[in-house]
């Protein structure tokens, strides 16, 4: 339920702030001898349950409120120097970086957007976004299944999303420097033609069909 209370053991969560893959969480018992917490929570475990770390309690409201800040500040600067290594801009790629009408397209095989507001705002960056589709039914427009297995481009991590969470494919035009970079250097160690050729084609099928096509090109690299 929404007005549901968020509890750890006997402490309130009162705020609980999304921030380069954690939360850092201020929670409150009132009856409490020291009635403040700050915790970390991160859910990077084969069930996704939440597990708490870098626990504190404190009676000092202050005390506690500076260490919360001193984690958030923390926590930005990891993400702008991982953006800085990473050379990756700030502005979040949108339904208008991806080929028109990719959205109910096939996706197997395709760099896929996923869409900003799906994501934390500390992510909400392309190299969160732009994944390679592998498969899942969700690949398949007409599919009643939504899931969609991924590989994210820049750090090659598997994921799971579902379709309706997909901006659409990306538009070739419209990629990242370092994008194109990486599909080239996927494409050294691929025999079958390059993803960006498959986006290409895509995006010419799409374009001359000028509805959804039932099923779109598989052509493109295999992971």
């Amino acid at each position: 339920m929404a007005d549901e209370k968020r509890m750890i053991e006997s402490y309130e969560v009162k705020t609980a702030l999304h921030i380069g893959g954690k939360q850092i969480i201020l929670a409150e018992d009132k009856q409490a001898e020291q009635p403040f917490m700050i915790a970390d929570c991160t859910w990077d475990n084969p069930f996704s349950v939440d597990v708490y770390s870098n626990v504190g309690i404190s009676g000092d409201y202050l005390e506690v409120l500076a260490e919360y800040a001193n984690r958030v500040s923390e926590q930005v600067k990891l993400i702008e120097a991982e953006r800085a290594e990473r050379g990756i801009s700030p502005v979040p790629l949108t339904a208008a970086d991806c080929i028109k009408d990719s959205h109910r397209a096939h996706f197997e095989n395709q760099l896929i957007v996923i869409k900003p507001e799906k994501l934390t705002p500390s992510a909400r960056t392309a190299d969160r976004q732009l994944l390679l589709a592998i498969n899942g039914s969700g690949c398949n427009p007409n599919s009643s299944g939504r899931a969609v297995f991924c590989k994210n481009l820049f750090t090659g991590e598997t994921a799971r999303w579902e379709r309706y969470d997909v901006a659409g494919i990306i538009d070739p035009a419209k990629m990242p420097k370092w994008a194109e970079e990486k599909l080239a250097a996927l494409q050294k160690t691929a025999e079958k033609p390059s993803i960006l050729t498959g986006l290409d084609e895509g995006k010419k099928a799409i374009a001359e069909r000028g509805a959804a096509p039932k099923q779109g090109k598989r052509d493109g690299h295999e992971l």
